[in-house]
């Protein structure tokens, strides 16, 4: 992934084969686009990174495979201080953080002046697998196109920063986070106005995800005052080589806490249909509501993350958020994580069963398919035809599936104030 084109590495592996830039680039189209941020900051934050997680380990295990190697599925990192896995940040494995080069590049590791990608080269050869390139705001900075565009780093190797002498909690001397502290997050039960999946990926995102990716990449001032991030803290974070394993646990942790509420999962855990928000910028947007393409600008589609064949019906069917929950919940997944499988946990940070792409179409992907039931069970038969229409428009990626889930939705909440159970 880090050294074959997109061209070589589709003629070698097939048309599931995406490189190291093409993976960065999708990051970097989701962040920084001109309708708001796809991908972080709101609900819209798991699905995001459970499908990009998908994505990339597809590709992993197909290059696996072809050459039968024993790694079954992209690893994930338990990050806590419950465990010994704090030394994958250091000599062992990824290096050590902060970097101990002349200019902070990591120098050590098993991934040792990790080369960025592309350094000098543009984003255009990945224009022809996005739909609208002036969608997006990213221009690259003086010294590459995959450093920010208010990034100073010029060295061409990976950068992690040391802490900086204003940052207060935590820094690339980095302190794993208590257990409990995201067990808290957790363990909060669903509740539809005080606890759905927007605030349980506030808790994630602000508990854990945000101070270890500042932790881990560090940044800097300029002497203007100016903030600029190191590689793995930015619109361009997968550059680094520790951004799948560290996502890979953020999508864990999506799959855990709707598997314990699955009896929610026909409201989708209250993911917003429509006026979605972004809790950094305290705004709704398009793009970021539970049937919209997940960064519609520079799509997924379903033979992307192995969840189809390239040439099966539907392969090229556009990735939702709701496809994402649906596909990467744990009743519905075709894989597990040690850590909540109820397995013996002798090889923590590995997934005991593997995702299998060829199987993964055949799942029932979609707990909109329970809904009819749901709604039947709960004595509210009058829905049926509203959400049998919507579902059917769903199911045959039809062009008036919003039309027909507006209309199913409105039906339920016009019925509301009628009927107690319906509300």
């Amino acid at each position: 992934m880090q050294n074959l084109t997109m061209d070589e590495g589709q003629g070698k592996y097939g048309p599931i084969f995406k490189n190291h830039v093409y993976m960065v680039a999708f990051h970097i189209f989701a962040t920084d686009s001109l309708r708001g941020e796809q991908a972080h900051l709101g609900a819209h934050f798991f699905p995001y990174h459970s499908a990009f997680a998908n994505m990339y380990d597809a590709v992993v295990t197909t290059i696996t495979e072809y050459h039968n190697l024993p790694l079954e599925s992209s690893p994930y990192w338990w990050p806590f201080k419950d465990t010994d896995q704090r030394d994958i940040v250091g000599p062992k494995y990824f290096g050590t953080h902060p970097g101990l080069g002349e200019n902070f590049e990591v120098i050590d590791g098993r991934f040792a002046n990790w080369v960025i990608p592309s350094f000098n080269e543009s984003l255009v050869q990945y224009e022809k697998y996005v739909y609208n390139a002036s969608d997006n705001l990213y221009g690259g900075s003086i010294y590459g196109q995959l450093r920010e565009s208010h990034s100073y780093l010029w060295q061409p190797t990976y950068v992690a920063f040391p802490r900086d002498p204003g940052m207060n909690r935590t820094g690339s001397e980095y302190e794993p986070t208590d257990l409990k502290d995201i067990m808290r997050c957790l363990d909060c039960e669903y509740d539809r106005d005080n606890y759905n999946i927007f605030h349980f990926a506030w808790c994630v995102q602000e508990r854990w995800h945000v101070w270890a990716h500042a932790g881990l990449g560090g940044f800097r001032f300029t002497d203007e005052g100016e903030r600029f991030n190191a590689d793995f803290d930015g619109k361009q974070g997968p550059i680094s080589p520790i951004f799948v394993p560290f996502h890979n646990t953020v999508d864990m942790f999506s799959s855990e806490w709707m598997s314990r509420y699955v009896e929610w999962s026909n409201v989708s855990w209250g993911f917003p249909y429509k006026r979605a928000f972004n809790y950094a910028l305290n705004d709704t947007y398009d793009g970021i509501n539970l049937f919209d393409t997940i960064s519609s600008s520079f799509p997924m589609r379903w033979y992307d993350l192995g969840w189809i064949p390239f040439d099966g019906p539907g392969a090229n069917k556009t990735v939702t958020y709701f496809d994402a929950l649906c596909a990467t919940i744990k009743q519905n997944a075709d894989h597990v994580y040690v850590k909540f499988s109820g397995a013996p946990d002798g090889a923590p940070g590995e997934i005991v069963e593997p995702r299998n792409s060829s199987t993964h179409g055949t799942t029932n992907m979609s707990p909109g398919g329970q809904t009819a039931t749901a709604w039947a069970e709960a004595g509210q038969d009058d829905l049926l035809p509203a959400a049998e229409a919507f579902l059917k428009a769903y199911n045959a990626d039809s062009d008036n599936r919003l039309d027909a889930a507006e209309a199913f939705l409105e039906e339920l909440l016009s019925s509301s104030e009628e009927d107690g159970k319906r509300k």
